[in-house]
């Protein structure tokens, strides 16, 4: 195992992470706008719900994002490895540290955004569950993402 390659694979999902969840924070913020704030009639009487769905629906796009980059990753620094277990344990680990580290800056940039609206939108902890599977996909991914990148290095 590599440590500096599961650093940087954790870092990289970092940045990610915030890039992710900074639009899904103006996504469903516009989303929350456009279906609560400004709405009137019935519109207004079921935007509350629409909104929690919004950002319900933009966490869960953002946490389908993780097990791709992990694959995408395992096979960069596995193409680099000198043997298939160093390069599977470090894109498997890098990508579950990775996807949680992720996970978590997604969820609360999504949960800091949310508006008056969004009273019945999910909280952090309510996507606790949905972020520790993610990061254990991500490990799987990343793992055997890193041990096919092995055998093309």
């Amino acid at each position: 195992m590599n440590a500096n390659g599961v650093g940087l694979t954790a870092a990289v999902f970092a940045v990610a992470g915030v890039g992710v969840g900074l639009v899904a924070a103006v996504g469903t913020g516009w989303a929350e706008a456009a279906l609560a704030t400004a709405a009137t009639g019935e519109t207004a009487r079921f935007g509350p719900v629409f909104v929690a769905q919004s950002y319900l629906a933009a966490t869960a796009a953002a946490l389908v994002g993780a097990p791709l980059l992990a694959g995408v990753l395992g096979v960069l620094f596995g193409s680099r490895a000198y043997d298939v277990q160093g390069a599977a344990a470090t894109s498997g680990i890098g990508g579950g540290i990775g996807a949680l580290i992720y996970g978590i800056v997604v969820v609360v940039l999504v949960v800091a955004s949310q508006g008056e609206a969004a009273t019945q939108a999910h909280g952090i902890a309510d996507a606790l569950g949905p972020t520790l599977t993610t990061a254990v996909v991500s490990a799987v991914v990343g793992a055997a993402a890193g041990a096919l990148g092995s055998v093309t290095g």
